[in-house]
């Protein structure tokens, strides 16, 4: 925070002066939220391990249900209870947004699309669930069993976000623009990339950002272009935005990070698995297979901690190459401009502390990839 301060009195770069100076405040916002945030998660997980998990084990154990039936509700009730718990900070996150102009939802859309996303992830994760502890119950290696059921879970979430929960929550057509249209089936026959086709996004209505994604594995695969982007972006700098993305799928970061990230879970399963029971006890918790999943979630972030500084170098190493590739679609030219209207619309600040960079940039920053593009556009 500190150091986007400072940078925020000096001369404005990519930015105007005075979006420079509204970009510098948002970052400042956002890290203060997380701040909080991490706070908050700090005083959750303390109340976790103290109260709640042997507060849930009691009430359920006062059930006559079976152990299976009891791990479930204490699952369930986990999920439920911590999203009610971080739900404060969902209200700050959209007040943020809404003090710098992203966020258009009611207060009445915001509360129907948390209770949309709560209703589909206690379907989802109740299924999870039942066969996690199904094989727990089960199988005596079952972490190695239960490592490959999340790993096959998450790519089902792959499959089906793009065709089956994205549209319970913005509307999707087909793009209209034929000559655009054209130009992309080019960019995506160009890399071998097969789509079941592009769609434009009613993402306006919620948010102002500009974005675009591909979406899905296999026949699911689409194009989703934000109507934001189509309003803000030329067609080439759109092309050579696309080209990016597609530079991931033409240099196989998109499958190296599925791995990286299945040899994460694996390490993950294998310690929860061999460690998780003993340190129940240790800490004085009865090693139900509830209570060692629920102790499991809790400690993830710091696993995901650990990790995160070299995903995010190699992460950072794949930007690079995806933005040389995004540019021989259009042009070098084509590409920063975009990017810089990106950040222009997005309010990004250019700037950020090299350990921040370190642990928490997925991309570079973008006065590097401006600079590796091959030139630096100042606005005063």
């Amino acid at each position: 925070m500190r150091y986007v301060k400072v940078y925020s009195k000096q001369k404005a770069v990519i930015l105007n002066k005075e979006d420079y100076k509204i970009a510098a405040n948002y970052t400042i916002s956002k890290l203060k939220l997380s701040i909080v945030s991490y706070i908050l998660d700090f005083v959750v997980l303390v109340f976790w391990l103290q109260y709640g998990i042997v507060f849930l084990l009691n009430t359920f154990s006062m059930q006559t249900i079976s152990s299976f039936g009891l791990d479930w509700l204490m699952l369930m009730s986990f999920i439920g209870l911590n999203a009610l718990l971080h739900f404060p900070l969902n209200l700050l996150a959209r007040k943020i947004d809404l003090d710098y102009g992203f966020n258009k939802q009611s207060m009445k859309e915001f509360l129907l699309d948390c209770v949309k996303m709560l209703f589909i992830l206690g379907i989802l994760l109740g299924i999870v669930f039942a066969l996690l502890l199904w094989t727990m119950e089960t199988i005596k290696l079952w972490w190695l069993v239960g490592f490959v059921l999340i790993f096959c879970f998450i790519v089902l979430i792959q499959l089906i976000y793009p065709t089956i929960i994205a549209p319970m929550f913005n509307n999707f057509t087909p793009l209209k623009d034929e000559c655009l249209k054209s130009r992309i089936q080019i960019l995506l026959e160009r890399v071998g990339f097969k789509s079941n086709g592009i769609y434009v996004m009613d993402a306006s209505r919620r948010d102002g950002r500009l974005n675009a994604y591909f979406g899905g594995f296999g026949n699911s695969k689409r194009v989703v272009l934000f109507d934001t982007l189509l309003e803000k972006i030329s067609d080439d700098g759109l092309i050579a935005i696309l080209g990016h993305e597609l530079g991931h799928f033409k240099h196989k970061d998109i499958s190296r990070n599925i791995v990286i990230s299945g040899f994460i879970l694996f390490f993950i399963f294998a310690v929860v698995g061999l460690y998780f029971k003993s340190i129940c006890l240790y800490i004085g918790l009865q090693p139900t297979h509830g209570s060692i999943l629920i102790l499991a979630m809790l400690v993830l972030p710091v696993f995901s901690f650990l990790f995160m500084p070299l995903q995010s170098y190699f992460s950072r190493k794949a930007e690079y190459e995806a933005d040389k590739f995004g540019a021989s679609c259009a042009s070098s030219n084509a590409l920063r401009e975009a990017l810089i209207r990106l950040v222009n619309e997005n309010k990004a600040f250019p700037y950020s502390h090299p350990a921040y960079i370190f642990f928490y940039y997925s991309h570079p920053p973008l006065l590097d990839r401006l600079k590796a593009l091959g030139g630096l556009h100042d606005r005063n």
